[in-house]
């Protein structure tokens, strides 16, 4: 069991402000190109499929897709960037979700999603009436596409770069005073465990929900981040933060941000139950499941008597694939001293064989709606986690309509795929999972192999209510 560790306090209703309208993202595409012909051009590269007119959105934002902010930087440029909720927002059943991994999201044209990689010529920035600060701000954004556009590059739809993102961020930035460098200051290369450097080793890891991390005493899907958790929270939005007076500005807007996310609930699932397989599912999950995933109230609104025991579980009993619990242990070990090393280790500091390599067992409420599943994405439905036999090796999402939802199954539609991604039709490549490549094994989670398919049907039943 990983020990709880202390949080620092924040208001949460001025976190909520902050994460709809802040400017915790520090650069940004200035609002003259926002507003000018190369508008939606640059709009659609950003990812503008959010939603509009979310509550809380004030002034610009409110005309904006809720995953963009519109905000004065620490320089006084007026500009608009992504937000958290790009990557931690998503729909389920018509329905958005505030903390929900967004599964739609789509890298696999890497962050850069098309933004010219050399960014604009000046010469045009001048006739759009740029001055030199925003021209600053733009080229801060423009090589973050440059430099990490082709390290970012998912292979499926849902899949997200954020792990290994971070990694090649900090690999730029002097750890003690955050100076940007061009050039690596370390290297940034991912080896097998005879320490071979890999061919195209995409990590492939699936945003976790917000409304997990109050629960857990360690962060991440292997519990390596220890101590207070805004640190890697900070980190993950530090694209522009090239010294450490921005960075301390940020960390104090994440003080308040955290407390909003220990708001964060589950959404509650709308369709029908029945409530006395359900009741029987309990039952089964209390013997079976429990020990490692806790225990959960009838009422789904009220988690404050959920019990969560904050197991790290080795990988040889969970058996699931490796390579994000090996990350920093044998893969790209030097990324965790030089993180630790930096502004954010000191925060939140990496432990990732503290006591073991391993996975958490993470806590379910709102499980049926955070498809697909296992650290890696690679199970559409929760049907097959409880079943491992049954697991595709090469499948498909059927559409990314979030109202096409398997009741039975509980998870997507989807279907088994003949061939590999590779051999597959361009049109459908991006809604391939192939578990042949490295980082996305679908195996381990043998647990539910041991249920019968009555007591399989009655769990799946009891997730629904939680």
């Amino acid at each position: 069991m990983l020990p709880e560790e202390p949080q620092d306090s924040g208001d949460p209703l001025r976190g909520e402000q902050i994460l709809l309208n802040g400017s915790y993202m520090s650069c940004g595409i200035p609002l003259k190109l926002i507003d000018s012909a190369l508008g939606p051009t640059i709009l659609s590269a950003l990812g503008s499929g959010g939603e509009l007119g979310l509550r809380g959105r004030e002034g610009r934002n409110a005309t904006l897709p809720h995953t963009l902010n519109a905000f004065t930087t620490s320089d006084g440029a007026q500009v608009v960037n992504q937000n958290c909720l790009g990557c931690h927002s998503g729909k389920v059943d018509g329905e958005l979700v505030i903390g929900l991994g967004n599964a739609t999201a789509d890298f696999t044209g890497g962050i850069a999603r098309g933004m010219p990689a050399g960014g604009l010529p000046d010469e045009l920035l001048d006739q759009l009436g740029l001055d030199a600060v925003e021209k600053a701000n733009f080229g801060k954004l423009m090589r973050t596409g440059r430099i990490f556009g082709p390290n970012t590059i998912m292979r499926t739809i849902g899949q997200n770069p954020a792990e290994a993102f971070t990694g090649f961020l900090l690999a730029h930035h002097d750890p003690a005073t955050l100076a940007w460098s061009d050039e690596p200051l370390q290297p940034v290369d991912i080896v097998d465990e005879s320490g071979n450097v890999m061919a195209d080793a995409r990590l492939t890891s699936d945003p976790p929900p917000w409304w997990r991390a109050k629960k857990k005493h360690a962060l991440f899907y292997n519990g390596m981040a220890r101590g207070d958790h805004r640190g890697t929270m900070a980190l993950a939005t530090s694209v522009c933060v090239d010294d450490v007076v921005e960075a301390d500005r940020v960390d104090g807007l994440f003080r308040d941000m955290q407390a909003f996310v220990a708001t964060v609930t589950a959404p509650v699932y709308r369709r029908s139950i029945d409530a006395d397989l359900a009741n029987a599912g309990k039952g089964v999950f209390r013997r079976a499941c429990a020990g490692c995933h806790g225990t959960y109230a009838d009422d789904p609104t009220e988690d404050a008597s959920d019990t969560y025991p904050n197991l790290l579980i080795p990988l040889d009993v969970i058996g699931t694939d490796p390579a994000v619990a090996n990350m920093g242990v044998v893969h790209a070990p030097q990324f965790v001293d030089f993180y630790n090393g930096s502004f954010y280790g000191k925060i939140t500091r990496a432990a990732p064989d503290d006591p073991f390599p391993g996975y958490m067992a993470p806590p379910l409420d709102g499980v049926w709606a955070t498809a697909p599943y296992l650290h890696n994405g690679s199970v559409p439905t929760i049907e097959l986690v409880l079943n491992s036999k049954a697991r595709p090796a090469v499948w498909k999402r059927v559409d990314l309509d979030d109202t096409h939802f398997d009741e039975d199954a509980v998870g997507w539609p989807w279907q088994a795929v003949p061939y590999s991604q590779a051999e597959a039709p361009a049109e459908e490549q991006k809604l391939i999972y192939d578990t042949s490549y490295w980082s996305q094994n679908n195996a381990g989670h043998t647990f539910g192999d041991a249920l019968t398919e009555a007591e399989r049907r009655s769990v799946l039943e009891y997730l629904k209510t939680l």
